[in-house]
């Protein structure tokens, strides 16, 4: 077993995943769960939008008692310094939000990050991580944070109700 699993983010992350596939299910009966080694490559299902990957909202930093749909992390490279899933291959990133889930084309977000991102410019706490680079403490990840509003206003996407 993974030493992430049953952490509060990894099943918070199950949870979510499993709302998604209920709504998937009804734009999509044909869906198809991702096998486990797609879910290594960041895909959750195989869809008539392609594959996607779901994203639970997240905390701001680790020490933030909620979740909160304004700011989203993005990971151009995961811990162990690899192919974040912002530069994968997955077709579209579905962010959860209190209400619904933004779908929005991982490449266009991918170009939109590249532009709006200063990575070159890295931060020491997660707090100062807006539009700049951070590395975690002990990892090899290079992840960002940026506004919600700033994706929905910019890059095209689609917005799927959770009722």
């Amino acid at each position: 077993m993974s030493k992430w699993k049953n952490t509060e983010s990894w099943n918070r992350g199950q949870a979510v995943e499993s709302d998604f596939s209920k709504l998937l299910k009804k734009r999509d009966p044909d869906f198809k769960k991702a096998s486990r080694s797609d879910q290594f490559k960041h895909i959750d299902y195989h869809t008539f939008l392609g594959t996607i990957d779901v994203k639970a909202m997240k905390k701001r930093s680790r020490s933030a008692k909620n979740t909160q749909e304004d700011l989203i992390w993005l990971e151009f490279k995961n811990v162990q310094g690899k192919v974040g899933w912002l530069c994968g291959n997955t077709d579209v990133i579905a962010f959860e939000r209190k209400d619904d889930f933004v779908l929005v084309n991982r490449g266009a977000l991918l170009d939109w990050a590249e532009q709006k991102c200063d990575l070159n410019r890295r931060v020491s706490y997660s707090g100062d991580a807006l539009y700049k680079g951070y590395q975690r403490k002990g990892r090899k990840d290079l992840i960002s944070i940026v506004k919600m509003r700033d994706i929905t206003d910019q890059v095209p996407h689609r917005v799927w109700s959770k009722d």
